[in-house]
């Protein structure tokens, strides 16, 4: 039992202090599930699942990010051509993404 600031005892505290216990197990394992990786442009970390960090994502031409947020047959097309241009030195504001 966990005691109370008088010293007696106290069930509800110590069921409480049981129930979050797979909270913060839980909570913990989602914040080190995946490491972040650097950015393909500007090497700062960006998220899992993302093609880049959020200011280069930022820098795209709206066409460029509507073309890489699309999901069907040709996503990783689209992405490959991405990373080609990054790797070629296309500025951000200027790579070009097919539809």
């Amino acid at each position: 039992m966990i005691a109370t600031a008088f010293g007696a005892a106290c069930p509800l505290l110590y069921l409480l202090a049981i129930a979050a216990i797979p909270y913060l197990i839980r909570r913990d394992h989602r914040r080190n599930a995946m490491a972040t990786t650097p950015c393909s442009s500007c090497r700062q970390p960006k998220g899992p699942g993302k093609y880049l960090c959020w200011t280069c994502w930022a820098s795209l031409s709206g066409l460029a990010r509507r073309a890489l947020s699309r999901r069907d047959s040709k996503a990783m097309d689209r992405l490959q051509e991405l990373y080609r241009q990054l790797a070629a030195g296309v500025p951000l504001a200027e790579i070009q993404v097919t539809p």
